[in-house]
């Protein structure tokens, strides 16, 4: 009965009461880019193209398309470099803090979930994806996946946890899977 106690107050207990290192709030945010190119590979098109504003459309063909082109040509040795990270640190193999690991595997599984939802809206018939609740379906994808990383952004740089549905209950038991708690 003590060691369960004891493991429930460490799971009560699982925020810091100090700030992370720097590095490890710049490794978090650097983990936010890879579902951001991907929300850009699959809805990027839907939401910049849809719009009346040249400047975003500018924008996009300019940066974001290089990014994505990027990370399409790449795509297989990214997703090997990120499932690399994704076991080190549930593993705890980085000099990581609990933290670090956490915002570091709660990016590389953004980046699966929207990475699911990108190919599922691929497959959907054609028919539905130009339609108007096909733009709507994918522009709003977009717009979340892309609100989801600011507000994780946000929190990082605050030192502080993002708290996304699911995604950060996932991260939270890979990071304790292998810490001992």
């Amino acid at each position: 009965m003590n060691g369960i106690n004891k493991i429930l107050n460490q799971l009560k207990n699982f925020h810091f009461s100090h700030d992370p290192p720097f590095l490890e709030r710049a490794f978090g945010i650097t983990a936010l880019y890879f579902p951001f190119i991907e929300a850009c590979s699959y809805f990027g098109p839907k939401f910049y193209l849809n719009i009346t504003n040249m400047e975003m459309r500018k924008f996009y063909a300019f940066h974001i398309v290089k990014w994505a082109n990027f990370y399409a040509e790449n795509n297989l040795l990214i997703f090997i470099f990120m499932i690399w990270v994704f076991i080190q640190c549930s593993r705890g193999a980085f000099p990581f803090t609990l933290y670090g690991r956490f915002v570091i595997i709660q990016g590389i599984l953004l980046n699966i979930a929207v990475s699911c939802c990108g190919i599922t809206y691929a497959f959907l018939p054609p028919a539905f994806r130009e339609s108007l609740p096909g733009n709507l379906f994918a522009i709003t994808l977009y717009i979340g996946v892309i609100f989801t990383i600011l507000y994780s952004t946000i929190l990082i740089v605050y030192g502080r946890y993002p708290n996304i549905p699911v995604i950060s209950e996932g991260a939270k038991l890979q990071v304790q899977r292998c810490s001992g708690m």
